[in-house]
């Protein structure tokens, strides 16, 4: 099951989608987060088929973040068509995944998200200092919520001041910065 949230803000949008528990506990971290509640209107849906619940708005390029766990259990190709028609407008997506499962449809998953998303960021085990890996799975459940809610933060700031249209001085055009 895929979760959609569009988080936005001064007329710019930030889209969080969220497929897997773990990622749909990040997920709804990410949405408690105070950084994405000030001045900001967030609306939650499900993805139906290819789209969201709620359109998107397709005057304009769109941001998203995706986190992804148990890929090999998520049907992604809705996820991925629609990314893919999002880009051909001049969107920016960015998807993480959490990997649980080394297999075959999962590395076939992979290489599908790595054909569709701008960027794919792959977690695996987290090492600290002394180079030791995290023993605990809670541990590395942490330190990987902390790292997307890091990432949604960075990720949404750009897109809150950067990543929208402006009005063009010559002709009043809306135009990309």
């Amino acid at each position: 099951m895929l979760h959609f949230s569009k988080i936005s803000t001064k007329g710019k949008d930030f889209n969080l989608i969220a497929a897997g528990a773990l990622a749909f506990k990040i997920h709804n971290k990410i949405l408690k987060d105070e950084a994405f509640l000030k001045g900001t209107k967030i609306s939650r849906n499900m993805l139906v088929g290819s789209a969201p619940a709620r359109a998107l708005n397709a005057d304009r390029r769109n941001v998203f973040y995706v986190i992804l766990s148990d890929v090999d259990r998520t049907n992604i190709d809705a996820l991925c068509d629609m990314i893919a028609q999002e880009r051909k407008k001049g969107s920016y997506a960015v998807c993480q995944v959490i990997p649980v499962y080394y297999n075959e449809p999962s590395f076939k998953a992979m290489k599908m998200l790595r054909q569709n998303f701008d960027e794919v960021i792959e977690l695996n085990k987290f090492n600290l200092g002394s180079s030791k890996a995290l023993m605990s799975a809670e541990q590395q459940h942490c330190l990987i919520t902390d790292y997307s809610l890091s990432m949604a933060r960075i990720m949404y700031h750009v897109c809150a001041k950067d990543f929208a249209a402006q009005p063009s001085e010559s002709k009043g055009e809306l135009t990309y910065a």
